[in-house]
């Protein structure tokens, strides 16, 4: 091995870690979800759950695909991202604008309940926040620099936890721990702000008429997915709430999170390729291929390990987290786990599909995969409660692998060329 290629694996080495600190302090998010799901009950929970999940569908519509562009587009071209950054910020102010009305609006007809409805407004307000931090990490994504991503999302994770924490502590409920979300991302999103000036300089709003127009037109493809990914894949809890009771929407929430927590692995390992990957698409295509199919091995392996282990544990495992109120999700959880070789595939797939400038193939899978979900959700919530969401969902995954996989391989010329 030459020097260089030593150093620029040993630089991937440390960008693993780095991705893997990143996506390790999301077990921060978990904790508070189990205490939140133990303090409030499991009713005043699934009231929580579904507007956090309403809030998180809508925080797509405020990135609308800006994240992805940031990330690929600094990966190309370094020197560009500190005004790309601040265009991004710019035009991000109009997304979150309209999104903060289409979610007050929507949060007010879907539900009548007034503590449901403030939760759904203060959660979408940090939702909006949450999209500013989400710009930043994916410059900083682009940039390599997974060490500066690790710190800010860990400041972030730290100061929700402690203030939503202390607010359940202190008996503030639903009101409280939805207000505490809020007030979190506005201080880290404060401190974030003073740490990018520190690292790359002055960066505030900008108005360049030439990137918006560049950054938007890139990111329509991302931004439509995105806000399909996310209906995907909280569609069905927000189903629940509408079709079922509270305590059903908490018991599938608890499994949801759980299972969640589960792509967290292969959402480190893409998180550290993605960049690779785009930079690879434009210098070494067979290079790109290796990588990207070893990745889709990898990941496929590791589903069958970590998926299998908890369909064996799933009900220990639920006792332990959430108590003995939640252990009706079992069998959804069970559910979820088998289908875990889906997800892990998906999350590779995407990143190769954003890496090789296929983001039409990520819109049509994105459709397609949201439209046998939401079919399937509505016919099986009915008949299976939460074991119908928990079947939709994993036939929506495997439906997307399949789209996914045709697309990057017959679906596309062997001889496809990167762009100049």
């Amino acid at each position: 091995m030459t020097a260089a290629a030593d150093r620029d694996w040993r630089t991937f080495a440390w960008n693993l870690f780095y991705s893997g600190l990143t996506n390790g302090s999301a077990a921060l998010l978990l904790i508070l979800i189990i205490v939140a799901g133990r303090t409030l009950g499991d009713a005043e929970y699934g009231k929580f759950a579904y507007a956090l999940a309403l809030a998180t569908i809508f925080e797509t519509l405020m990135d609308f695909g800006l994240n992805q562009v940031t990330v690929r587009a600094v990966a190309r071209d370094r020197t560009r991202a500190g005004s790309v950054l601040a265009n991004a910020f710019g035009l991000k102010l109009i997304w979150a604008g309209l999104a903060l009305v289409v979610l007050a609006t929507i949060a007010t007809l879907l539900r009548s309940e007034p503590d449901v409805r403030l939760a759904c407004y203060l959660l979408g307000g940090s939702s909006v926040l949450r999209s500013y931090l989400l710009t930043v990490r994916g410059v900083f994504q682009g940039l390599e620099r997974f060490g500066w991503e690790s710190l800010v999302v860990g400041l972030d994770r730290l100061l929700l936890v402690a203030l939503g924490c202390t607010a359940l502590a202190a008996g503030a409920g639903l009101r409280g721990l939805a207000l505490t979300f809020l007030g979190s991302r506005v201080i880290a999103l404060l401190l974030t702000a003073a740490f990018v000036r520190a690292k790359m300089g002055s960066v505030g709003l900008a108005f360049d008429r030439a990137i918006w127009s560049e950054l938007q037109r890139t990111a329509i493809p991302f931004g439509v997915f995105m806000i399909i990914l996310n209906l995907y894949s909280y569609i069905d809890t927000v189903l629940l709430g509408i079709l079922r009771t509270n305590a059903e929407t908490g018991w599938y929430s608890a499994a949801y999170r759980i299972y969640e927590g589960l792509t967290y692995a292969p959402a480190l390992l893409a998180g550290v390729l993605t960049p690779r990957l785009s930079r690879l698409f434009i210098t070494d295509l067979r290079g790109h291929r290796t990588l990207a199919w070893r990745a889709v091995a990898a990941s496929v392996a590791l589903s069958v390990v970590i998926g299998g282990v908890t369909w064996f544990v799933a009900a220990p495992l639920l006792r332990l987290l959430f108590g003995a109120d939640y252990l009706p999700a079992a069998s959804a959880l069970r559910i979820l786990a088998a289908g875990a070789i889906f997800v892990f595939a998906i999350w590779i797939l995407h990143a190769i599909a954003i890496s090789a400038n296929r983001e039409r193939l990520l819109l049509k899978t994105g459709i397609v995969g949201l439209a046998v979900n939401v079919g399937f959700n509505l016919y099986l919530i009915p008949r299976l409660g939460i074991d119908g969401a928990a079947w939709a969902t994993v036939i929506g995954e495997a439906v997307s692998v399949a789209i996914l996989l045709w697309g990057l391989t017959l679906g596309a010329p062997a001889t496809e060329a990167p762009p100049s």
